[in-house]
């Protein structure tokens, strides 16, 4: 009963993920940010920035203090876009957290860390505007009160470290950025500098004859359409996470977790691309490793996740691909390694194989990042049979039940207990404590998720939105994860590396690159 009051619980707050900004649009408006019903005002505008997020609004914020007039149009019913659901990851160089802390640190060494941990794929433009300016947004937003968490900045969590330390995140995560976001961003409404149109959608953009972008057309929650004018158009509506048919056809694998922002359904892109924009770093997919779902009804919500970290919780069980083979070497030390051997599988699963005497013996599994799921919970799972758990009296049978090739499973499991015995095994691995010898055997299959997405707009050093000759298309920029993590990641994954170019790329436009009238 308790597996299936945590499936329950599951299913639950992938709903209620959909539903919640509806609740936050309320409390918000009840907190004096604009309602849904705010209209704008008729005119052009300095600036239109369409969703607003980690980049749109510290966009409109330094653009109004500037003496812009600026429309925000959101399409979900709050301010705040990914920052409502994310850990608020971050990452800046000579802060004065750093100075404080005596740690030297310089936007060279932090740009050199990144190309480094991205292995030269992530875009050497992106990074430098990102990484170069990173230290002064940081700054603003501590000296605002930005809260981090206890001991940080440090190196690194889980995946390539950097060579100083410089990440943090935030102590509430994503919301204790988004409190400083709400608060600058008041008075900018107050003073009327900044409108903002909040359960609205751009539907289109209006170009005239030589292709430049004049303005945008928008429709409400009441069906209402109307088209606002602005020679700068900045498109900072997120990714495409939610939108299952877009990852699989820009990502080139399945979708399988529902478990992101529900507005990241890639509006941005489709605007982009009618304009004359094009996009880049599709080739940059990378799937995160070892989630456990509730079902097989594509996208799943995850009900745990099988991501341990060796130097903290070190293997004791074997992974294998849908062949029964193994394919890394369980104990490295960086879920990097997880991550791209996982990205070479058929269909980015696979499974997690161990015997009893692991089972009773073994460290938690199951990581609790998602509310996890305890001892208790999982041999319930076996009992019952769940979907993705597989449990048998031999390895011929568990193979059949898991749906792994009966003949490679044997072999891998025999391999691994030679090579356990002789203490010399075939893929270099050091902490094997046990054979997987004991009956009964046990099977999770896990699949890949993620959180970003690779691909983005097309954009030069001015934020200008480009066609794919490298000509800009005139009055049409973009920031934030439209751009694509691709663009400051490359193919791996970069602390901080997503949020803080996103408020930082904002920042930078809103303050410098939005060119207004004398």
């Amino acid at each position: 009963m308790k597996l299936r009051q945590q499936l329950g619980k599951a299913v639950r707050q992938a709903v209620s993920r959909r539903r919640f900004l509806s609740i936050l649009g309320a409390a918000t408006a009840s907190a004096g940010l604009p309602s849904p019903a705010r209209s704008a005002a008729a005119g052009a505008w300095d600036l239109i920035v369409v969703g607003g997020g980690n980049a749109g609004m510290p966009a409109a914020i330094f653009a109004a203090r500037r003496g812009a007039r600026v429309l925000i149009v959101e399409a979900a019913g709050v301010l705040g876009g990914t920052l409502h659901l994310s850990t608020g990851q971050m990452s800046a160089a000579g802060t004065k957290l750093q100075k404080s802390k005596g740690i030297e640190d310089t936007a060279q060494y932090h740009y050199d860390d990144v190309m480094r941990i991205s292995k030269g794929t992530a875009d050497p433009d992106m990074v430098r505007l990102a990484v170069f300016n990173a230290g002064d947004t940081f700054d603003w937003l501590m000296d605002r009160g930005f809260d981090v968490r206890p001991g940080q900045p440090v190196l690194g969590t889980t995946h390539d470290p950097y060579s100083r330390a410089r990440y943090v995140w935030g102590k509430n995560g994503g919301r204790s950025i988004l409190r400083i976001l709400e608060e600058e961003l008041q008075p900018e409404i107050d003073s009327g500098r900044v409108t903002v149109l909040l359960s609205t959608e751009v539907t289109d953009l209006i170009q005239d004859d030589g292709g430049a972008v004049t303005g945008v057309a928008t429709k409400n929650i009441h069906g209402e359409t109307a088209s606002y004018a602005s020679s700068n158009i900045l498109l900072t509506c997120g990714g495409y996470t939610a939108n299952s048919d877009m990852f699989e056809r820009l990502e080139g694998a399945p979708d399988y977790t529902d478990m992101t922002y529900p507005h990241s359904q890639g509006a941005g892109i489709t605007l982009g691309l009618s304009a004359g924009g094009y996009l880049r770093g599709r080739e940059h997919h990378l799937p995160l490793f070892g989630a456990v779902l509730a079902h097989g009804n594509y996208p799943s919500p995850i009900i745990g996740a099988v991501r341990h970290y060796p130097p903290n919780r070190p293997p004791w069980e074997i992974f294998v691909n849908i062949r029964g083979k193994r394919f890394l070497r369980e104990d490295v030390p960086s879920h990097d390694a997880y991550e791209e051997a996982l990205l070479k599988l058929p269909d980015e699963q696979c499974w997690v194989v161990f015997d009893d005497a692991m089972f009773n013996q073994a460290p938690r599994l199951v990581s609790p990042v998602f509310g996890g799921l305890t001892r208790e919970d999982i041999v319930e799972a076996f009992e019952a049979p769940w979907p993705m758990f597989s449990r048998a009296d031999s390895i011929d049978a568990l193979a059949a039940a898991a749906g792994i090739d009966a003949q490679g499973l044997q072999d891998t499991v025999a391999r691994f207990n030679a090579g356990q015995a002789m203490g010399k095994d075939e893929f270099g691995r050091q902490h094997m404590p046990l054979p997987i010898a004991k009956p009964p055997y046990y099977a999770i299959k896990l699949h890949s998720w993620t959180l970003s997405s690779a691909a983005g707009l097309a954009v030069d050093k001015q934020l200008r939105v480009i066609r794919d000759d490298g000509g800009p298309i005139t009055g049409l920029f973009a920031a934030g994860e439209l751009l694509g993590k691709g663009a400051f990641m490359g193919r791996s994954v970069v602390g901080g590396m997503l949020v803080t170019p996103a408020l930082t790329l904002g920042r930078v436009f809103g303050q410098s690159l939005l060119k207004l009238p004398a």
